[in-house]
C-alpha cells in the first residue's frame, strides 16, 4: 500500500498543478463599431384623411414639424409601420391649425402612416 501511495503522488501532483493553471484569456470579440448617423427624414405627422378620386389626403401635424416642410409645394414622404415609403406627397396652401392638405403625387398612403420631410438633396 506505501508502494502505491508514493507511485500515485506525483501523479496527484501533476493533477493538482494542471488544475490550477489558469487558462489564456479568451481573445477578445472584434465587434464592428458603426455609429448610428441621424435619420435626414423630419418627422410631420400621420395621415388624418384620404381622398383618392381628387388624389388629396390630410396629415395630421405633430407641435414639432419642421416649418420649412409645410411651405407650399415642399415633396413629402409616407412610410408605413415597416418604413416602407408608400406614397410621395406635395404641400398644399391647406394649412389649418395642426392639419396640412397635400396633394398625391405618386403612390398609395394609407391612414395612419407617417409623413415625413427628407432633408437630403
Amino acid at each position: 500500500m506505501l508502494h502505491t501511495a508514493r507511485a500515485l503522488l506525483p501523479l496527484a501532483v501533476f493533477f493538482l498543478v494542471l488544475g490550477c493553471s489558469t487558462a489564456p484569456a479568451p481573445k477578445a470579440i472584434s465587434t464592428p463599431t458603426t455609429e448610428l448617423a441621424p435619420s435626414p427624414n423630419l418627422y410631420v405627422g400621420r395621415i388624418l384623411a384620404i381622398d383618392l378620386e381628387r388624389h388629396f389626403a390630410f396629415v395630421a401635424l405633430t407641435p414639432s414639424a419642421p416649418p420649412i416642410a409645410l411651405q407650399p409645394d415642399m415633396v413629402l414622404l409616407t412610410r408605413n409601420d415597416e418604413l416602407r415609403t408608400t406614397a410621395n406627397l406635395r404641400s398644399s396652401r391647406q394649412l389649418r391649425g395642426r392639419t396640412l392638405g397635400v396633394h398625391i403625387i405618386a403612390g398609395q398612403p394609407a391612414i395612419g402612416d407617417e409623413v415625413v420631410f427628407s432633408t437630403l438633396p
